[in-house]
């Protein structure tokens, strides 16, 4: 799990925020377009190097999550001139994206009971929450991932359009 916080340290002349892991996950250090570096968890490296690439969104923390965990991102506006809004559209074409993915989920879970007259092992695995309050917070269970950076993927897309 990161959660960053600001820092007037420095290492090797860069900016760094500093955080903490609380599950020992294996990180690796992402240095941002501010030149500022940050430790991610290395399950969720794609999401946070795709959200960042997005003009108008900055992340501040995040976790891959295991079971039972949550995996989260946190994110804000920046300070991108005329691009704060980004954050707003993004969140949307997530809603939208993952809306979809939950329809799919559950469309192969309906046929799998109706194949094999059982309950799919996965049924109720599927899972994605979204918080609004200090910035925007997606959460996911370590299952729900891949449609969850598929979903971001798409949605990067769709932002960069509507912005």
């Amino acid at each position: 799990m990161m959660l960053f916080k600001e820092s007037n340290q420095t290492r090797s002349g860069e900016s760094l925020r500093e955080g903490y892991v609380s599950f020992g996950h294996p990180s690796v250090t992402l240095k941002l377009a501010s030149g500022e570096s940050v430790e991610i968890d290395k399950g969720v490296i794609d999401l946070i190097k795709l959200m960042n690439s997005i003009p108008g969104i900055v992340t501040r923390g995040s976790c891959q999550g295991e079971d039972p965990n949550y995996g989260y991102v946190q994110f804000t506006p920046d300070d991108t001139e005329g691009k704060a809004h980004a954050s707003i559209y993004f969140m949307y074409h997530m809603m939208r994206n993952m809306h979809a993915a939950w329809v799919k989920h559950q469309h192969v879970m309906w046929e799998h009971e109706q194949s094999t007259g059982a309950e799919h092992p996965d049924a109720y695995r599927f899972k994605f929450t979204t918080e609004l309050g200090n910035g925007y917070v997606m959460k996911w269970s370590p299952y729900t991932y891949p449609a969850v950076l598929a979903a971001a993927r798409k949605s990067a897309e769709e932002t960069a359009q509507s912005t």
